[in-house]
């Protein structure tokens, strides 16, 4: 497991429960990590887990999906629009939730790999030339209204 965020008093709890349950070399905890080792980051990953319980928008999901990597993130908030129809969605307060949907992509990948390239064409909707025509859109028909 590789967690990649800035250091919380909540990671010193994890670091508590791993080193309680001797699983020391199995989680790692990245910090400053810059936008392009994010983004190898990202596509070396095997799923990207987003149990968030609010978010603004959802960019790390979108993040996510733009490198082809499959999602498992929160059914709350924003999250089902930022990861579209094929990422899989939890009750980020389940623990049991997230795992049946993390076993469920481990052991089939093939479905992983669907769900990745399903979501990489909805994700396209995201990228910066689509939105700029969309708002184009939006003024033109603003402006003969």
């Amino acid at each position: 497991l590789v967690v990649v965020g800035r250091e919380t008093k909540y990671a010193q709890r994890i670091r508590r429960f791993i080193s309680q349950n001797e699983m020391e070399g199995q989680v790692y905890f990245l910090t400053n990590v810059n936008m392009t080792e994010l983004a190898q980051i990202y596509q070396l990953a095997d799923i990207f887990i987003y149990p968030s319980l609010y978010e603004g928008f959802g960019i790390p999901v979108i993040e996510a999906l733009f490198s082809k990597t499959p999602v498992i993130t929160s059914n709350v908030s924003c999250l089902p629009e930022a990861g579209g129809p094929d990422s899989l969605y939890v009750n980020p307060t389940n623990t049991e939730d997230i795992r049946s949907k993390v076993l469920h992509l481990w052991e089939n990948p093939d479905e992983g790999k669907r769900r990745a390239e399903n979501s990489f064409q909805f994700v396209q909707k995201f990228n910066e030339k689509e939105i700029a025509e969309e708002v184009m859109n939006v003024y033109k028909e603003l402006i003969t209204v």
